[in-house]
């Protein structure tokens, strides 16, 4: 599904870019990738397990433009990719089309400027559009700071899997599971 381009106003003053990525921007969106795995480990993969070819990513792009069911938001400071997020159902059938899946990234610099409120937002927008009326995602226990927003944009706890994340120095890390009625 494309996302219309809009520039959007930061609490810092700075314009950035909202709107769908473009294949031919598949190696800033894995320069992306690789950036806010080194600046965190709030992500699913450390940087060296972002090991995705470039023709990967860009048919992982054509799929996001194709689909009927998700929503990729990506957010440009200039030509740089500093945020993404995305909005997805959870699947096709009649039991579950009502469930939307979200995940959200943005690099370290952006957070506290009001962009996860705006992309958390557009996304819960974009998922009342595909017919969901219900949001879900996973949070890491120790991230403070997105369960805080979560909170505050109306998503509620609903249960945790123990240790489920392993670091690499052997810490594990449960997972908030979390959703929000639209």
């Amino acid at each position: 599904m494309r996302i219309r381009e809009e520039l959007l106003t930061l609490k810092d003053g700075r314009t950035v870019t909202l709107r769908s990525v473009e294949e031919k921007e598949a190696e800033a969106m894995l320069d992306f990738l690789r950036i806010i795995s080194e600046e965190t480990h709030y992500l699913i993969r450390y940087p060296e397990e972002i090991d995705i070819t470039l023709e990967k990513e860009k048919q992982i792009i054509r799929n996001s433009l194709d689909s009927d069911d998700m929503a990729w938001f990506t957010v440009f400071d200039g030509e740089k990719v500093i945020g993404n997020c995305s909005v997805s159902r959870k699947d096709g059938f009649i039991k579950t089309r009502h469930r939307a899946d979200f995940a959200i990234a943005l690099e370290e610099v952006c957070c506290g400027s009001g962009l996860g409120t705006i992309l958390m937002e557009k996304a819960a927008a974009k998922a009342r559009e595909l017919g969901c009326t219900q949001m879900e995602l996973g949070v890491y226990a120790d991230n403070e700071r997105a369960y805080a927003l979560y909170r505050k944009m109306g998503f509620r706890e609903c249960g945790r899997t123990p240790n489920a994340f392993r670091l690499k120095d052997g810490t594990y890390i449960d997972e908030i599971n979390m959703y929000m009625r639209l």
